[in-house]
């Protein structure tokens, strides 16, 4: 089993199974990565400590060798989760698709996940590689909220056009740009 983790964090009212998380899995893990997709307690209602402590129990301890891929609110759970570390949280990497840290307009539900500042300079800092992918035709997380957070995590910002917001629903049972950059960034890791 390789050393080298990813962990992929779904989004409200999603599961483990949903989207293109298990298309991602699948690529990944032939690749030689152990992957991980803690199903998100109450998706439909989250709590945000309960999904803290679902996403701590998950990882443990994030460090140089773990990579976390996250969808929605399963980015600013990634974000809160490496803020509430110790002052050196580790992680090789990190992909934010349709990703927020802010309150997102018409999503009061889950407006407890970004009351709390993410430690945006502790994340560059211990995070070695971050990008930010969002569809300009997002009308869940619209895309100025994914860029506003590529700029707060000093990530390298990718918008896709008609992509909604990268759901099944929306045609995305793969994600081909996502596994491209993890790659990449894997690949830049050994080097």
């Amino acid at each position: 089993m390789s050393s080298t983790r990813l962990v992929i964090v779904h989004g409200f009212m999603a599961a483990p199974t949903h989207h293109w998380f298990q298309w991602l899995k699948n690529e990944a893990e032939t690749a030689g990565m152990q992957v991980l997709i803690p199903p998100m307690p109450d998706s439909d209602a989250p709590d945000l400590n309960k999904w803290l402590n679902a996403l701590e129990n998950t990882v443990g301890q994030s460090d140089e060798n773990t990579w976390f891929i996250g969808h929605s609110l399963g980015c600013i759970t990634i974000l809160r989760y490496l803020t509430e570390k110790s002052a050196t949280c580790k992680a090789a990497g990190m992909i934010m698709v349709s990703g927020f840290s802010e309150p997102v307009e018409g999503l009061a539900l889950l407006h407890p996940f970004t009351q709390v500042e993410i430690a945006a300079e502790r994340i560059i800092n211990g995070v070695r590689h971050r990008a930010v992918l969002a569809s300009l035709h997002d009308d869940i997380v619209p895309p100025e909220y994914s860029l506003r957070l590529s700029q707060q995590l000093d990530a390298d910002f990718y918008a896709v056009p008609h992509a909604g917001h990268f759901l099944g629903r929306d045609g995305f049972h793969e994600l081909p740009r996502v596994l491209a950059l993890l790659n990449d960034f894997t690949e830049r890791q050994q080097q």
